[in-house]
């Protein structure tokens, strides 16, 4: 049986401005990913996913795309971006590009002529009334912008600096994918998607997410970009769930690969405040969500299994008790990494990175969290309660940088880092590379045991069946294909119970001892046959 290639990956995520600077201005760049290629092929990844590296005045970190056929000279050259597609490929890794065709930047070319002129070719690649309504934006404040040019208003759902894009308009749709096939050309993977499921706005009728025109406008994206390449195609999709993401999956309509679902996550949030104050995690609610999503029909859906992005703060700290913390980072790993879906691994996942430590509100450097401390306090919260809910829930938490070594700067840069979060001691590559009971280790070797031939089809195709559903503590569940089945038990707390039994060789154990107890945060993975 053939299977889209996406279905073998294991996807790392790269945040540029973090990962690795090689020329000392303290923040990362396309240079310092090529020369961290080796590690990232002895982890065992097949492509990485990369946040936006296109030419962007970075009101949004790069999320403001000012040209599509260009690197931002933050990043380094287009041709280090070239170098990085082919270096990367001898390494057996594929590119796939952060694409944001939501909006772009203010100070994209479009915009600005578009801007000034109502007569301009490109005024309708964008979205503008004469009196605007009452939409908000994401980051606060009215999701409309003066322009005093042409005296009317330009609709954008994010920041200012990021005026939305007009998909009802054919031009426009031309325009992009033309963009994508340019780096499609280049021998790139593929795309994530950023807040794809907005580009069937209806702004008159208040209609944002999930539009009457956006599974059309998907499949026509499909067809006119990267289902001509048998490229890879994952959406970012806040508002769908385990049904209304077969609308995107579903391989006879021919729009994305996956998508990216974010329930389990938002399950958590507090109703006033939202994703800015949390109530306690639930371990039976979280499992209950990703279940249901392996429940559905597997010619249809294929997962996303992830933990962390740029956009969310380390679930560690959100999910975990750390005072367990290498435990329940290797634990919380290998729970999901033998669902059916593709893995995705966030930079520092595989150290048991946690959240940064910012002294001061002015540490901070996300647009939102910015917005978002006078809003909150706007709402009820004292000066202190805002910070800490910075502290937890900010973006800039995942957003620190890559811990390579513990000298001054991390070996992430030689300089001053563009942001800061507190030393880490021990959680660095190059003090858990010589601990053989690191994160690190183990991250290497659950992703060997995933590749393993031997395997790769139970856990690629095999039926998924719950285990211990009555211990609500747990994730437990069986994969089986042709008389094996692959167990995962689990244990998601800081308590202790009878060792369940364990009655076949046990691949994947995150102990270095063995127990009559079933300890915080112990993962098993074992056969039968």
């Amino acid at each position: 049986m053939s299977h889209p290639r996406f279905q073998d990956d294991i996807i790392y995520q790269i945040y540029p401005r973090s990962f690795k600077d090689s020329d000392g201005d303290g923040i990362g760049d396309i240079p310092g990913i090529i020369a961290k290629l080796p590690y990232l092929k002895k982890l065992g990844i097949t492509a990485i996913w990369l946040s936006p590296v296109f030419a962007s005045p970075m009101e949004d970190m790069g999320y403001d795309i000012a040209d599509y056929y260009h690197i931002d000279p933050l990043f380094g050259s287009d041709e280090d971006m070239d170098e990085l597609i082919e270096k990367a490929k001898k390494n057996g890794i594929r590119i796939i590009m952060d694409m944001v065709l939501n909006h772009t930047s203010k100070e994209h070319e479009w915009f600005k002529q578009a801007a000034k002129d109502k007569n301009s070719p490109y005024r309708d690649f964008y979205i503008w009334r004469e009196t605007p309504n009452d939409i908000g934006a994401t980051f606060g404040g009215s999701a409309w912008e003066y322009n005093k040019a042409t005296d009317d208003y330009y609709f954008h759902l994010y920041a200012p600096g990021q005026p939305d894009l007009n998909w009802d308009y054919p031009p426009m749709r031309e325009a992009l994918y033309q963009a994508c096939d340019y780096w499609l050309e280049k021998g790139v993977y593929g795309f994530r998607l950023d807040v794809i499921e907005n580009i069937g706005k209806e702004v008159d009728r208040h209609i944002i997410q999930n539009g009457p025109h956006l599974h059309e406008r998907l499949h026509e994206l499909n067809r006119r970009t990267f289902g001509k390449y048998d490229g890879i195609a994952i959406g970012e999709c806040w508002c769908a769930d385990h049904d209304t993401r077969l609308l995107y999956t579903d391989p006879a309509r021919e729009e994305l690969s996956m998508v990216f679902l974010f329930n389990d996550w938002c399950a958590f949030h507090d109703r006033e405040f939202g994703k800015w104050k949390c109530r306690p995690f639930n371990p039976k609610e979280y499992r209950d969500i990703i279940y249901q999503r392996q429940y559905s029909d597997p010619a249809k859906a294929w997962d996303t299994l992830f933990w962390n992005n740029h956009d969310l703060p380390r679930a560690l700290n959100r999910y975990a008790d750390l005072r367990y913390r290498d435990q329940a980072a290797k634990m919380m790993f290998a729970s999901t990494l033998f669902l059916r879906g593709t893995p995705f691994i966030y930079q520092g996942d595989e150290l048991g990175m946690v959240n940064g430590r910012f002294a001061s509100v002015k540490d901070f450097r996300d647009i939102e969290a910015l917005n978002h401390y006078q809003i909150l306090q706007d709402k009820g919260m004292s000066e202190a309660e805002a910070k800490l809910s910075l502290d937890q829930t900010a973006r800039d938490n995942a957003r620190i940088p890559m811990r390579w070594n513990e000298r001054k700067g991390y070996g992430f840069t030689s300089g001053q880092p563009w942001v800061d979060g507190g030393k880490d001691p021990g959680h660095s590559v190059a003090e858990e590379e010589k601990d053989p009971d690191s994160v690190l280790h183990f991250y290497r070797s659950a992703i060997a045991l995933w590749k393993d031939g031997r395997l790769r089809d139970l856990i690629r195709d095999g039926a998924f069946a719950p285990d211990y559903l009555e211990r609500e503590e747990w994730i437990a569940y069986s994969r089986i294909l042709g008389g094996k089945k692959l167990r995962v038990i689990a244990n998601f707390s800081n308590h202790v119970y009878p060792l369940p039994t364990i009655d076949g060789p046990v691949l994947l154990h995150n102990y270095q001892d063995e127990s009559p107890d079933f300890r915080p945060y112990e993962i098993y993975v074992f056969l039968n046959e």
